[in-house]
């Protein structure tokens, strides 16, 4: 994750790139809203040159949608696309769990509790933003992956990122007391990896996924 620092040394075409999609990504810029390059180059306070290459890149990404008859218009995710990625996530992360109950060394095992208890101090500021929140349980799952050393789980999850933020950021914002809630799982599963308890860590993975995919139904229907 760039921080924010960091992006003003980038150029213009990236700084760009980064701003739109992260308001994509959040959703201040709503699935289905128009946009204008006009409007998007004065907010970043540039031409809008590098906003045109960024709205390219963002194109190819399968972010916008451009066309002469429409201009640009953000792009929803389609419910196929979410449970495919559930279903995928559902895949690799048992995999990762299986393969790490009864396994953990104490410096594997201090550096997921580490995330634990910084999802604790987020959660409990009234500051901390959703944002904050979402990267903070994405990176705990990464660090599951990494702690196994399969280079192939790590890119493939790391190729789910934007896919996995869009999820988790919808749910964490329609669903407030899920944040508690998936803190609370992440600190069962690693006693249960720390014990070697694969048959319960399995089951807690798949509810842990698996109840993503409810959540979003509720949401739908509401």
């Amino acid at each position: 994750m760039i921080q924010s620092g960091d992006v003003e040394e980038l150029p213009l075409r990236e700084q760009a790139y980064l701003h739109i999609k992260r308001l994509i990504l959040n959703e201040e810029l709503p699935p289905n809203s128009f946009l204008s390059e006009r409007s998007l180059a004065q907010q970043l306070g540039m031409s809008k040159t590098p906003v045109r290459l960024a709205i390219a890149r963002l194109e190819n990404e399968g972010f916008v949608r451009v066309s002469p008859q429409q201009g640009i218009v953000v792009l929803a995710l389609s419910f196929e696309e979410v449970l495919e990625h559930i279903d995928f996530r559902l895949a690799l992360e048992s995999f990762v769990v299986k393969s790490l109950a009864g396994s953990l060394s104490r410096s594997q095992a201090k550096a997921l509790q580490e995330h634990i208890e910084q999802q604790q101090t987020l959660a409990k500021s009234p500051q901390t933003q959703t944002e904050q929140l979402v990267y903070a349980d994405m990176a705990y799952h990464r660090q599951l992956a990494v702690t196994l050393g399969n280079r192939q789980i790590v890119q493939a999850l790391e190729r789910q990122q934007d896919m996995l933020y869009r999820v988790a950021h919808r749910v964490y914002q329609k669903h407030p007391s899920r944040r508690e809630q998936s803190i609370a799982e992440h600190q069962r599963l690693l006693q249960f990896l720390l014990e070697g308890a694969q048959a319960e860590a399995l089951e807690l993975i798949e509810q842990h996924i698996i109840r993503i995919k409810s959540l979003l139904i509720n949401a739908a229907v509401d």
